[in-house]
């Protein structure tokens, strides 16, 4: 596999209301395991359709978390969603070789921009990737 160093790749994946894992959620084993082998496969092959480049390095992830409305949130109570997407997309899709410490730094959860034509009952999560020296340096 030839790797190669990016400034930046992002991916959008719009989450619906029936595989949506929050912190605050209280799920059956079973149900939460659903949730989350379809969140794997769904940024899996939309990781696959966005053609992410493999990297190597480290990397900083961003997570922004998109809704239709301007209610209040807590954008870190999606992590269990994005751990899911960032499964499937970077390591499942060999974007990364893992997503330990030593691979990636982060995720770091943000709001997103209202997005009022986005499907009622979904989420989008935008995944960003940058080089971590690059965003760093950024910072």
């Amino acid at each position: 596999m030839n790797t190669q160093d990016m400034a930046s790749q992002a991916l959008s994946v719009d989450v619906p209301a029936s595989e949506w894992v929050t912190a605050n959620g209280r799920y059956h084993w079973a149900d939460r395991a659903r949730r989350v082998r379809a969140l794997r496969f769904r940024g899996l092959i939309l990781s696959r359709r966005a053609d992410l480049r493999p990297v190597s390095g480290r990397v900083r992830v961003v997570a922004h978390v998109v809704t239709r409305t301007r209610t209040r949130m807590d954008p870190a109570n999606a992590a269990p969603t994005v751990k899911a997407l960032i499964d499937g997309a970077l390591v499942d899709a060999r974007v990364v070789p893992d997503d330990d410490d030593v691979h990636l730094v982060g995720p770091d959860f943000r709001r997103g921009p209202v997005c009022g034509d986005l499907d009622k009952g979904f989420h989008r999560i935008t995944i960003t990737i940058t080089d971590f020296e690059d965003s760093y340096n950024e910072v």
